[in-house]
């Protein structure tokens, strides 16, 4: 929840493909110096610029940088990503007070419940609160997931308007290589943030770093084999001749076009040496992946 929340607010801040009024700050902070300089300076062709500060252990220990947050120029935007919170800190009181402190915690059933309802309401589409509740209890809390897992199944049955426990099943199959496919999107979207994000969320849930190369490497392998077909004017046999279900082909297909040819013969190839490197104790099986994930996100 508190990565889709940080990425809305960004978003409503300076739009999604800003990159030029963006600042990104990751890990703690030994000198906050190194904020204030880019806070200080104006946006580029924008009304703001947006100041992404994540576990920066600044909210856990007494420090000066409250001074600066109570007179930051109107065209800056800070927001703050924190694990650790100390709520006595001045920093804290100050942030609460100039703009806004929210704690995210796990939300209960019912509340991502009536979430997934009112999505399927926006697009006119009926779900019951039964067959909401069975796509939140297989999806899981993630509100990442539960938003891709929601889109796709509104992809499926826009058009009969109601949904089924069937299509729950048939869509909705949350396997490993479904959460692959999330990872595969950020990197073609250049997003190397939440493209180790989620690979990291995975390793967290003691997901095998060589499995999830090898699902990377199949992935690779299929959106070449897409972008090939599309060459030669078969786009319409796709999912026969890649067994892919049509209702997913539309993404498959976007997906392949964020890569060049060129950039996908190099990841096939990449993927082989880096399986390769630890199999031979060349590499740290959860540093390849990481590697492979940055190169190709970059």
């Amino acid at each position: 929840m508190i990565r889709y929340y940080k990425n809305a607010l960004k978003n409503a801040v300076i739009g999604s493909g800003d990159k030029m009024n963006l600042n990104t700050f990751s890990g703690k902070i030994t000198d906050i110096n190194n904020i204030i300089e880019p806070a200080e300076t104006l946006p580029f062709f924008s009304d703001y610029r947006c100041i992404l500060v994540e576990n920066s252990g600044l909210f856990s220990s007494a420090n000066e940088f409250s001074e600066y947050i109570a007179k930051i120029p109107e065209s800056t935007v800070i927001i703050f990503a924190e694990n650790d919170v100390d709520k006595r800190t001045k920093l804290y009181k100050t942030v609460n007070k100039t703009g806004c402190a929210v704690e995210f915690e796990i939300q209960k059933e019912n509340d991502l419940i009536n979430t997934i309802i009112k999505k399927f309401a926006k697009d006119k589409i009926t779900i019951d609160y039964e067959l909401a509740k069975y796509f939140v209890n297989r999806i899981g809390t993630s509100m990442d997931e539960l938003y891709s897992e929601a889109d796709k199944l509104i992809s499926y049955v826009y058009e009969k308007r109601t949904v089924t426990k069937e299509d729950i099943d048939t869509v909705c199959e949350r396997q490993l290589s479904d959460k692959i496919f999330d990872i595969m999107d950020y990197m073609g979207k250049k997003d190397r943030e939440n493209a180790i994000g989620f690979y990291l969320d995975l390793t967290g849930l003691q997901e095998s770093p060589v499995k999830i190369l090898a699902l990377i490497n199949t992935h690779f392998t299929r959106l070449y084999n897409i972008k090939q077909l599309m060459a030669e004017g078969k786009q319409g046999e796709i999912a026969s001749l890649l067994k892919i279900p049509p209702f997913f082909v539309k993404k498959y297909v976007e997906q392949a076009n964020n890569f060049s040819d060129a950039t996908l013969r190099d990841a096939i190839e990449y993927g082989i040496f880096v399986d390769n490197a630890i199999k031979t104790g060349g590499m740290n099986e959860y540093v390849a992946v990481e590697s492979m994930i940055v190169r190709y996100s970059a």
